[in-house]
């Protein structure tokens, strides 16, 4: 398999020769391992930040609530799994019903969180972005998405002479 990247704005195929149940090497599991660790910690960086905000400046936060925060984090990483968003397949989307699907995902799911008390800060951004890619996806998204794409390009065919440009 191969994969297209850009580089200087020249796109160059490079092959991808990993796959579900491939033997890895030792480099290749520090490599996964740093990549794991920094997604959580960049993932509970801002419930650390909360605590601290909600502390006050230059306050230290108590025992009981690094205590929370530790177990936050075990939590988190005790369930933690790579998903594609995570290790980079969140990939920007560029096609106009991907882009349109995604929008109607993140509103739905913003909307169904609130109407349960939740907030979306309160998940963690690869957890989000894997429930609206899974979302993204259903058939019921997708077809709603390539019909608002659909008005929006019917629409967006007016003359723009008559717009004076």
């Amino acid at each position: 398999m191969t994969k297209t990247i850009t580089i200087q704005n020249l796109n160059f195929e490079v092959s991808t020769p990993y796959e579900a149940g491939h033997v890895i090497t030792d480099a290749e599991a520090k490599a996964l391992n740093q990549t794991r660790l920094e997604n959580i910690r960049n993932n509970m960086a801002r419930f650390v930040k909360a605590a601290q905000t909600e502390a006050g400046e230059g306050v230290e936060l108590s025992s009981e609530t690094i205590a929370s925060l530790q177990a936050k984090l075990v939590d988190y990483d005790t369930n933690y799994v790579f998903n594609l968003a995570s290790v980079g397949g969140g990939r920007k989307l560029t096609d106009p019903v991907d882009v349109e699907a995604a929008r109607i995902a993140r509103t739905e799911i913003t909307r169904q969180l609130r109407a349960a008390g939740r907030l979306v800060k309160e998940i963690t951004p690869d957890v989000l972005a894997n429930a609206i890619a899974q979302y993204a996806a259903t058939p019921e998204v997708r077809k709603l998405a390539k019909e608002n794409v659909k008005k929006r390009a019917t629409t967006a065919q007016l003359d723009l002479s008559q717009l004076g440009i």
